[in-house]
């Protein structure tokens, strides 16, 4: 059987060697690592092993002619800027490890408290970090490598009487601790990006699996391009208008369609191929899009946060119609609407497969152009299945019934006021959501678990009062609702998908007669919003 990989070649290289060339750039810190994240005592431990001669494992090197992204700092810590060589190497095992030897050897000295600036206790014989007190006893690890810098830091021994010799002696066991440690180092030979990406997974400490984000931004990285900035632009714009959160590799999907490329892997691997230009492009037209987008979802539809999304795919299709159309007319406006309730309703991509990501790609960019007036969507609603189904905030079903008690600008039951849609869709919170015939209620009738959740038993109801109706049976707290609301009792109920006749069950009691009028008030409901007939 043909070997998949090249024979791992291992070298045995002094400390000395491989710091100087990550400082130097001959050794890179590919960006698909995890960023630096030891803590403090952690680097602490990595030079106590050192200066005590302890096992520190060996690290990976991957000889490669690809170019990649790879990092030009180390928390503070600066890596210097070389012509382009290749082959080169990069770290694929040893990223945290070599970071922390890096940083201290060279650090600058400029901000004291970064985690660079370890001095050495001559006469405890620890490492600390230094509190910004200067004694003749603590030696700074900056000052090791250079030997002009080390005779001029040893000479200041001298003023310290009879610990000079100590001092001597420590600082010269340290600087050995330093030149003469040895580290296994192994080689793999060039191979692609996406053969290495096993092996990194297979020995990365962490156990952490390579995303497509984390290869694409190696792959892509070129004349200045940097994906991960572009992903943190996109970011940035959506925060600012307060939606959050959105996931790195949804945000690579709309890059790559942003390119005219699919949102497939298949796809988004083609990247690699764009020039800078093409990429740079990209990124700008998707901030652009994204915004657009956000302010899509968050003014024509009752939808302030990404939590209450159904579905990632919806906000990666609007993304890129508004990238072709950034200015849609009133028409399209509400056809945009329409697609996103139908599919939504429907459960569309719930059952989304690489056919049908890609003739939904294809239906949005053809609307966007102009050439077709409505969206597509094939699935019919299920009413019964929908109204009946239970409500549980992690799925795309309940999330799509609570955007549409919000289309509806409910009124709390308790006092006709206005429920605060922007808080109670922020997050997914059920504490803002009401079972109308309360569940304890409905359990003592032994009812069970899937009727009591029905979503036709759920409305919106601030916290407070929730609290305050808490188990009341219905014919109890429906009396206090008529008696507080008065003559503005029907326009409470509808603002909630009800009627006089369902407050009239709730005043009996009848938990099931309740259910299937409201069923029908909620089924009108969504016939006003998709435009279509409803199953």
């Amino acid at each position: 059987m043909r070997r998949k990989y090249k024979d791992p070649k291992p070298d045995i290289l002094r400390i000395e060697e491989l710091v100087l060339g990550v400082k130097s750039g001959d050794i890179k810190l590919p960006k698909f690592q995890r960023p630096f994240v030891w803590t403090k005592n952690d680097i602490i431990k990595l030079w106590d092993s050192i200066y005590n001669g302890y096992p520190i494992g060996s690290v990976l090197l991957w000889l490669t002619h690809e170019k990649l992204a790879s990092e030009r700092e180390i928390a503070d810590l600066e890596i210097n800027q070389r012509e382009e060589e290749y082959p080169t190497n990069y770290v694929l095992d040893g990223q945290q490890r070599l970071s922390s030897l890096c940083g201290p050897l060279f650090w600058i000295g400029k901000n004291m408290k970064s985690p660079w600036n370890i001095v050495f206790d001559l006469d405890k014989e620890k490492f600390i970090y230094h509190n910004g007190i200067d004694r003749v006893s603590l030696f700074p690890l900056n000052k090791l490598l250079d030997t002009r810098d080390f005779n001029k830091q040893c000479s200041a021994f001298e003023s310290a009487g009879d610990k000079a010799e100590k001092y001597y002696t420590n600082a010269n066991r340290l600087l050995n601790s330093i030149k003469d440690y040895k580290i296994a180092a192994v080689k793999i030979g060039d191979m692609k990006l996406s053969e290495v990406a096993p092996i990194f997974e297979r020995i990365n400490s962490s156990g952490r699996q390579l995303t497509m984000v984390d290869l694409m931004r190696a792959a892509t990285w070129k004349g200045g391009f940097d994906l991960n900035n572009a992903i943190k632009s996109v970011k940035e714009a959506c925060e600012r208008k307060n939606f959050e959160d959105i996931k790195e590799t949804h945000i690579l999907r709309s890059i790559s369609a942003c390119v005219g490329l699919g949102i497939h892997k298949e796809d988004i691997d083609k990247l690699r191929d764009c020039t800078s230009d093409e990429l740079k492009l990209a990124a700008i037209k998707s901030v652009d899009a994204y915004q657009l987008a956000v302010d899509f979802l968050t003014s024509e539809l009752p939808l302030p946060s990404i939590s209450y999304l159904p579905y990632a795919l919806q906000l990666t299709y609007l993304v890129e119609y508004f990238n072709i159309n950034s200015d849609p007319n009133i028409h399209e406006r509400e056809q945009l609407k329409n697609w996103f309730w139908k599919t939504s309703f429907t459960g569309h991509f719930g059952r989304a497969n690489t056919g049908l990501i890609t003739k939904n790609l294809s239906y949005i960019r053809d609307f966007a152009t102009g050439k077709i007036d409505t969206i597509p969507v094939e699935e019919k609603v299920n009413f019964k299945g929908f109204t009946l189904d239970s409500f549980v905030l992690n799925k795309a079903s309940s999330l799509t019934y609570a955007l549409l008690l919000g289309e509806q600008k409910p009124l709390s039951l308790l006092n006709g006021g206005a429920i605060n849609l922007k808080r109670a869709l922020a997050y997914t919170n059920k504490l803002e959501f009401h079972h109308i015939f309360p569940k304890a209620y409905l359990k003592d009738l032994k009812f069970s678990k899937v009727q009591i959740n029905y979503h036709s038993n759920i409305c919106m109801l601030n916290l407070t009062n929730n609290r305050e109706i808490s188990n009341a049976k219905p014919s109890i707290y429906f009396r206090e609702i008529e008696k507080r609301i008065g003559d503005k009792l029907e326009i409470v109920l509808k603002s909630n998908f009800m009627n006089l006749k369902a407050f009239e069950a709730g005043l009996k009691n009848d938990y099931e007669g309740f259910i299937e009028i409201r069923k029908d008030l909620i089924s009108e409901g969504i016939k006003n919003l998709v435009d279509d007939e409803v199953i």
